[in-house]
């Protein structure tokens, strides 16, 4: 059997596993005596090693099967659950991490058996159940619940109801002539198994070794296309006991009982032929008495047809059981309901559209031309719904990236022998799909940067009156079109000194050049490749490929990172980045009759002010304006566009904003507000300035740069 074509669902549930299996162990170690988490961490062991088994990756299968055992010593109470237990257990989960790696990238496992690691589970084993007190525990006999008594009842010897095809009977009786025993079984799987022709066929595979399969209900081809529901029947002849068979069959992951028996080949053509004279007169009196009952009312048959109609869906909704992946993104079904409804007033639009064009040759005049532009305003309101429908469907939590981080502070503990806590908050904040996957690298060079660089060791934090325990905080949340995240910590800070004594040292500046610098410029040596501050090159720092990774894949998101710092206090970096890469609105500006677009996200206030109240401070041009002073930046001149032939009296001022910073941008002309098609221009230019981030197509065809105003600051 194939099983390619599960290897995306394999792929996404091993990841959630891993991560589920992260999450348990942690909270493990803080409350080993939780049975509920114990109970959960072997679910999930032995869900990924069943899943393994299933794809023939048989070194996540050992590997995962070791870990169960532990842990089924662990909920058994014959194991006390230690430090040094849950550090394999993590080293554990890396290894199959890399397993699923190297499956992603060729569709294999890899040759690493990770004896190691396998050692030292079954070491912990040898030497935890001989010291590990037991947990009394105790049994109580109950009377069987009314559930029980369901679930006995749920399990039916549906092969009895298998019609068979005249050679399937043939063979039957062939093989019971031989001297073969035959068996009904009938197979039930978990209904909360995902992979359930993967589970059918290895209970096929591992039968087969101790006989022939006569019939299959459903056929095969239907359970390799998964159109059945969660059980299949077959007959089987085999030498082997009927307790073989089913035992064989059980040791496949997520079956959850099996029925059987050993049957005569006369005894079955016997009950089938009852059953079919049984069935032709319940027929024949069926028919007989619908000849007596007056035939239905013509308005109930639509009803009648409508109902059957509804069981057929019905039915083959239950039976069809593919499995969803989740190779995209999880979306929330209201987010799909809003979707829907939107597609279909854009379907009503185009219909009204069709309905004017067919009528425009019949000579409406004006009230026909009236009727078209309501109907385009329609279709323009239509399509800005459709617009935030779509990009709420692209919109996920940074959950999913930012729960790996507890973990990671865990191992940086140990290994940098600091005591520290991580705490996050906004967890739910929805960034666009493309955002999230591309946020997790730069913020965890930033929680690295803190538990390394910023937290001091603990006789440190004791002389200055801190909590023996180091905080790193992170907190997400949506402002405007932004989301900010921001990484803290109340650690030592940004020693500004030793930074521009670092950057004398290394020729960067001179100390003159030095004594004029501001605390911003000093800390922005930091986001410089190669530049660290780290006494020694480490596992966890010191190569000076840290925030500069930040800065560059945070500003190639359209977003920035900044960075407040007080010495001895700690310090704060703050990431911003847009909601969304794809679809914007923003302002539509002319310079020197050249079409440029600005984010609206950006934008503060605009402004008209005349040429004589433009002034200067440090040689450069300033505007004083309700309180403050912001400094004027002439697009044409960063554009290096050609100089007005006279300089106007009055002026268009654009007031931008990233974060506590503003600016003015001159322009010439304001051509109004636009939703715009963000299209990257890739290789195409060499974007020293980097102020151009994209370009965008307008309705006319004529294409306008896109200006990303942070750059500016």
């Amino acid at each position: 059997m194939d099983v390619s074509q599960y290897l995306e669902i394999f792929i996404d549930e091993t990841n959630g596993h891993l991560q589920n299996l992260s999450d348990c162990i942690m909270s493990l170690e803080k409350d080993p005596e939780n049975m509920d988490t114990i109970n959960e961490i072997f679910r999930a062991a032995h869900s990924l090693k069943g899943m393994a088994g299933t794809m023939g990756f048989k070194r996540m299968q050992r590997l995962t099967h070791d870990m169960e055992n532990v842990f089924q010593e662990v909920r058994s109470g014959n194991m006390n659950v230690t430090s040094g237990l849950v550090d394999v257990l993590f080293q554990c989960l890396d290894a199959i991490d890399t397993y699923l790696e190297n499956v992603k990238e060729s569709s294999e496992e890899g040759t690493d058996d990770n004896e190691a690691i396998i050692q030292e589970l079954n070491d912990i084993l040898a030497a935890g159940t001989g010291n590990a007190p037991k947990k009394e525990i105790k049994t109580v006999e109950k009377e069987e619940s009314p559930k029980e008594s369901s679930d006995q009842n749920r399990f039916q010897k549906k092969y009895l109801d298998i019609e068979f095809s005249e050679k399937e009977k043939e063979e039957l009786r062939k093989s019971e002539e031989k001297g073969m025993k035959l068996y009904g079984l009938t197979v039930y799987i978990q209904e909360d198994c995902l992979l359930k022709a993967a589970r059918s066929f290895l209970v096929f595979k591992a039968v087969e070794d101790y006989g022939n399969i006569i019939v299959y209900n459903p056929s095969s081809q239907d359970i390799e296309d998964e159109k059945f529901g969660f059980d299949f029947s077959f007959y089987l002849a085999s030498d082997a006991e009927l307790d073989k068979i089913i035992e064989v069959s059980k040791a496949v992951s997520e079956i959850e009982e099996i029925v059987g028996e050993k049957v005569n080949y006369r005894e079955l053509t016997d009950a089938a032929a009852k059953k079919e004279e049984e069935e032709a007169a319940a027929a024949k009196e069926a028919e007989k008495k619908q000849e007596e009952v007056p035939s239905v009312p013509a308005q109930a048959a639509p009803a009648a047809a409508q109902a059957k109609q509804t069981q057929a869906q019905t039915a083959k909704k239950q039976n069809s059981g593919k499995p969803v992946t989740n190779r995209t993104v999880r979306v929330d079904i209201e987010k799909l309901d809003a979707l829907m409804n939107q597609v279909s007033e854009l379907i009503i639009a185009k219909n009204s559209l069709v309905s004017i064009g067919s009528t425009a040759d019949g000579g409406m005049g004006g009230a026909n031309s009236q009727a078209f532009h309501e109907q385009i305003e329609y279709l323009e309101r239509i399509t800005t719904g459709l617009h935030e429908s779509v990009m709420k469907v692209r919109m996920v939590p940074i959950e999913s990236v930012v729960q790996k981080f507890p973990r990671m502070i865990r191992d940086l503990s140990k290994k940098l022998d600091k005591k520290m806590e991580l705490y996050m908050t906004g967890e739910d904040t929805e960034l666009d799909r493309t955002v999230v996957d591309q946020i997790g690298d730069p913020l965890q060079h930033l929680l690295r940067n803190s538990a390394d660089h910023g937290l001091e060791n603990a006789e440190l934090r004791r002389k200055r009156g801190k909590p023996e325990t180091g905080s790193i905080h992170l907190n997400a949340f949506q402002e405007g079109n932004n989301v900010i995240i921001e990484v803290s910590d109340d650690g030592n800070g940004i020693d500004t000194e030793s930074v521009k004594g670092k950057a004398i040292e290394r020729g960067l500046i001179t100390p003159e050049q030095g004594a004029a610098l501001s605390q911003k410029e000093i800390i922005d040596f930091l986001f410089m490749p190669s530049f660290s501050m780290a006494k020694q090159i480490s596992d966890v720092s010191g190569r000076g490929v840290g925030l500069d990774v930040v800065k560059s894949n945070i500003e190639a998101l359209g977003g920035d990172v900044e960075v407040k710092s007080v010495l001895g206090e700690g310090s704060k970096f703050t990431v911003r980045l847009p909601l969304t890469l794809a679809i914007i609105q923003a302002l539509m500006v002319e310079v020197r009759q050249e079409k440029y677009a600005i984010s609206l996200g950006s934008i503060e206030t605009i402004e008209e002010i005349m040429a004589d109240e433009i002034k200067y401070v440090q040689a450069k041009e300033v505007i004083h304006i309700r309180g403050m002073v912001i400094p004027l930046i002439r697009l044409d001149q960063l554009l290096d566009c050609e100089p007005a032939d006279e300089e106007r009296e009055s002026l268009t001022v654009i007031i931008v904003r990233k974060g506590d910073k503003y600016a003015g941008l001159i322009v010439d002309e304001l051509n109004g507000q636009q939703e715009i098609v963000i299209k990257s221009l890739g290789k195409y230019i060499n974007n020293s300035t980097k102020i151009i981030s994209g370009a965008t197509v307008l309705g006319d065809g004529e294409v306008a740069l896109i200006l990303d105003v942070n750059t500016l600051f």
